[in-house]
């Protein structure tokens, strides 16, 4: 968001995402975000995962691989609405309330289907094995959904939104649902741990005696 509120200012556009759009989608990412996530209930496949030590890095290059594919693809595709969102929305006047408001639901969109994403921070692309049994994201993101739609149609003059068109809508979901098969994809790039990252004794030295890592 703040990326993206830079470099239109920069390049001469109005900012499309004003001070409450940013904090509903900062609430998205971090607190609804980590209230979903978080929420998430320890697999057995953690117990084959090597234990890593205390000054390991929080964010591992698996998740920096992550991290940079989706914000590539999110900024791209929000820059491109914002240069020539009116050419695929038809009706749409550039610089209007109603292209800002595609790009803000466009962007929250991704955010959501992100989390589906950030549900295996791993080469797993089962995103979706066991969240049948975490109400409480589904709960996070029905909840993020429902409030999406009354602010964007609801919004008005305070959030400086206007309604939407099913088809507008309808291409809104499908632009940020492309995270799930990107996702996907991502996870073929082949990325390996940092080997120091990880805590016990090295077996594999020609003495046999134990080499600490």
């Amino acid at each position: 968001a703040l990326v993206l509120t830079f470099l239109s200012a920069t390049l001469g556009y109005e900012p499309p995402l004003n001070a409450v759009m940013m904090l509903w989608v900062n609430l998205i990412m971090d607190t609804m975000g980590a209230l979903a996530l978080g929420t998430e209930a320890p697999t057995e496949a953690l117990l084959d995962r090597k234990p890593l030590k205390r000054n390991a890095s929080l964010v591992s290059r698996v998740m920096w691989r992550n991290i940079l594919v989706q914000s590539i693809y999110q900024l791209a595709l929000l820059l491109i609405l914002l240069e020539n969102g009116d050419q695929y929305f038809d009706g749409v006047e550039k610089g209007s309330v109603r292209h800002f408001t595609i790009i803000f639901n466009v962007f929250v969109f991704c955010q959501i289907f992100n989390e589906l994403n950030a549900r295996s921070i791993g080469d797993d692309i089962n995103i979706f094995k066991g969240l049948a049994n975490n109400s409480m994201f589904q709960m996070v993101i029905l909840f993020t959904v429902i409030t999406q739609v009354g602010l964007v149609e609801l919004g008005g003059d305070f959030l400086r939104t206007t309604p939407l068109t099913p088809t507008e809508w309808y291409q809104s979901v499908a632009l940020g649902a492309v995270a799930l098969p990107l996702g996907v994809l991502m996870r073929f790039i082949p990325v390996k741990e940092d080997p120091s990252d990880y805590a016990g004794y090295d077996f594999g030295n020609s003495s046999g005696n134990k080499k600490q890592l």
